[in-house]
């Protein structure tokens, strides 16, 4: 289970703003974005209401009609102290002023226009709908009383007030049009507004789902990764102790016996003879190579000593195809890095080697990108098609090694096209000399 999950108890504490700071990073951009987007199109309603409230006021003459639209007008900066909050994506303190600057309005509205009700009921109850998506379930129950409090104050202030008789100037049948009209209108955008929050809910869910699905194919990758290791490992153990058994073990054997068959002649004091020596020294000298040889294969010495791009030099000097190493790295990297691409190369290098001609050339290339040290093996080889030899072993090995030390292997190749391996890896610092 994930520790980053909250249990079921403390989903009161569990707000789209905290999730999308912490771990979904896009679901934070997109609805910052979408709120700086609302935020921008709802001043411009207010100012083209309280323009048209103003128009009222000229075309009737009336100073209440010009205090209402200077009323409305002042929700704007209201708005513009949210803007800042959901630039920074601040979600909480963003909505918040949006809300005040909203229920702020509503006293003046419906004391000089009581009929004005159901826009100030939908101007209570709106925000804070749209507001309960992003703000914590416990903040949102506080929120409730304060708005059902505003609501029950404007209602009793509506049917308690006169009013100051904007309604009168007009006939009536105009106004309820407008009035209905304005109600509407403000539905089907605070709907819209529903809407496209929902859309951007659905982006975020679909994104989960498609990082979870990748997720689990990398969690699998990883088991099978890990099993190839254990299997590899085994065999390579099934394979050092064949090694030594059928090389420097009977080698030593041999010498034993030699060096029994002096101790018999010297009992005998007769010494032993010259070819006798050579013949034990000649052994002696094949097991320390086979001891070597068999050692270089688990881990070279002159990789330790020299570091990756000379070892990777003392590779080419020993092959029969041309082999051209370009390093322009200028980090250093920790062994396990060096032997993983060490490995890689080698395994290449074979590859080409084995399936090239006699004039099958090799480029090596030790570049730094961005924080990773990017190795890349190319050779003019016949190539290959990468689906039918996915699960061979060669590939896989290097696909393990590179993934074990954090990195990403890609392969491609064509068919009469030459081949391409790249191994990308951070460049973790440690004990090792510079590559």
């Amino acid at each position: 289970m994930n520790d980053d999950v909250p249990p079921p108890d403390d989903l009161d504490d569990l707000d789209l703003q905290s999730v999308a700071g912490s771990e979904i990073p896009e679901v934070r951009r997109e609805a910052r974005d979408w709120l700086i987007a609302n935020n921008v199109s709802d001043q411009r309603a207010i100012a083209l209401f309280a323009s048209g409230v103003l128009v009222f006021a000229v075309v009737y003459r009336s100073w209440w009609a010009v205090v209402l639209a200077g009323c409305i007008a002042l929700v704007i900066p209201f708005r513009w102290m949210a803007a800042p909050y959901f630039r920074r994506g601040d979600l909480r303190r963003g909505i918040l002023w949006a809300n005040l600057g909203s229920w702020y309005l509503l006293f003046p509205l419906v004391l000089i226009v009581p009929e004005t009700l159901p826009i100030a009921m939908q101007n209570v109850v709106g925000p804070v709908i749209l507001a309960a998506t992003y703000l914590e379930r416990r903040f949102v129950r506080r929120l409730v009383p304060v708005t059902v409090v505003i609501a029950v104050a404007i209602t009793y202030i509506a049917f308690t007030s006169d009013g100051v008789g904007l309604d009168e100037l007009i006939p009536r049948p105009v106004f309820l049009g407008a009035l209905l009209v304005y109600v509407g209108a403000n539905l089907l955008l605070v709907m819209g507004d529903i809407q496209e929050l929902n859309l951007v809910h659905l982006r975020s869910l679909q994104r989960a789902v498609r990082q979870n699905r990748r997720l689990r194919a990398a969690e699998q990758a990883l088991r099978d990764s890990r099993r190839r290791l254990l299997v590899a490992a085994d065999d390579e153990r099934v394979r050092l102790e064949r090694d030594l058994h059928d090389g420097a073990q009977q080698r030593l054997v041999s010498l034993s016996l030699q060096l029994r068959l002096a101790a018999e002649l010297t009992d005998e004091g007769r010494a032993p003879t010259s070819d006798l020596l050579m013949a034990m020294h000649r052994e002696a000298t094949g097991a320390v190579e086979e001891l070597r040889d068999l050692a270089q294969g688990v881990y070279p010495a002159r990789l330790h000593e020299l570091g990756l791009a000379r070892a990777l030099h003392g590779v080419a000097r020993r092959s029969s195809a041309r082999i051209d190493i370009q390093d322009s790295s200028t980090s250093e990297i920790d062994g396990s890095t060096k032997v993983a691409l060490y490995f890689v190369c080698v395994e290449a290098i074979q590859n080409a080697i084995k399936h090239g001609t006699a004039d099958t050339t090799i480029t090596i290339s030790l570049t730094e990108e961005d924080g990773d040290l990017v190795l890349v093996v190319v050779d003019d080889g016949p190539g290959f098609d990468t689906d039918e030899h996915s699960d061979s072993r060669g590939l896989l090995n290097m696909g393990d090694r590179v993934g074990a030390i954090g990195g990403d292997l890609t392969i491609r190749s064509v068919i009469d096209g030459g081949t391409t391996i790249t191994a990308r890896v951070p460049i973790a610092v440690g004990a090792g000399s510079p590559a």
